[in-house]
């Protein structure tokens, strides 16, 4: 166990032996690992089982492996046993750490190297790295099993309460005077093109059944911004840290500037995540072409 003698030899222990990055490498080939058993497994379809009742077995599938995706830890130990490397590394930080005789100067450490990534990552960091991959997986169900031949399976009240929240917050052609939260418009791209033949315009599109799976997605996606937005900022914190990204600290936003450069990096790690899921709708679309 190593024993200190003064402040510096603390100091200079605590900026040593970074463990949150290790951790977060293994945690993520786990949660891969977990994604790629979900992408190639949910979806399937029993043949004695209706639409509903896929539906619901492959929901029960995605919940199991949002379970599995939240213990990285536990499939860490399965593989590497007590006597794994990081186990005992984080052993080693823990007795270092005891032999700190003086409690409140133990407890300041403590903070400390939590907040450098000297430790593993706590259940936070942990469920959110499960909450990001579980996002994707979640798309995957609702692109494969709750949407069949182009309408919604599962159609409850309180989703058509979320379309027709997007529908009356909709910006439509040929006019839009009261500038609306979301805007539907046909501008000739490869995914609209396959709209245009399959609905004719806008409106037409609005009004079907794949209208309305479109609009529900759309509110999800919107209502998961926030979340995912939170989600990486905590997983990527301490990281972005130690590579010297203080700029995107709210403690060192002072100017309408630093702002905008925290907003940007904030949206550029969004939209990367969520570009998986709009891939993989307009896939299912152009395969009911």
């Amino acid at each position: 166990m190593k024993k200190f003698s003064d402040n510096e030899s603390i100091q200079e222990w605590i900026t040593l032996n970074r463990l949150y990055e290790e951790y977060l490498f293994y945690y993520l080939l786990i949660c891969l690992f977990w994604f790629f058993v979900g992408l190639f497994s949910i979806g399937i379809r029993i043949p004695v089982f209706n639409d509903m009742q896929n539906l619901a077995f492959n929901t029960v599938w995605f919940l199991i492996l949002c379970v599995a995706l939240s213990i990285p830890k536990f499939w860490y130990f399965l593989i590497k046993g007590r006597h794994g490397q990081l186990f005992q590394a984080t052993v080693k930080v823990y007795e270092t750490l005891g032999s700190i005789e003086d409690v409140e100067q133990r407890e300041q450490v403590h903070k400390q190297i939590t907040s450098n990534g000297k430790l593993p990552p706590n259940r936070l960091e942990t469920l959110s790295l499960a909450f990001l991959f579980a996002f994707i997986l979640f798309d995957i169900l609702y692109t494969r099993c709750w949407i069949r031949d182009l309408s919604l399976v599962w159609q409850p009240d309180w989703v058509n309460m979320c379309i027709g929240w997007v529908h009356n917050n909709l910006s439509m052609p040929p006019i839009s005077e009261d500038r609306q939260i979301f805007n539907l418009w046909f501008n000739g791209g490869h995914s609209d093109t396959v709209l245009q033949e399959l609905f004719g315009d806008e409106w037409a599109f609005l009004a079907s059944p794949f209208g309305d799976a479109a609009m529900f997605y759309h509110f999800i996606r919107v209502v998961m911004f926030v979340p995912i937005l939170a989600a990486l900022s905590i997983v990527l914190w301490k990281p972005l840290r130690w590579l010297g990204m203080q700029q995107i600290d709210p403690r060192n936003i002072h100017s309408a500037m630093s702002f905008f450069y925290v907003v940007v990096h904030g949206r550029l790690f969004l939209d990367f995540f969520m570009a998986i899921g709009t891939l993989g709708f307009v896939t299912k679309l152009l395969g009911l072409r």
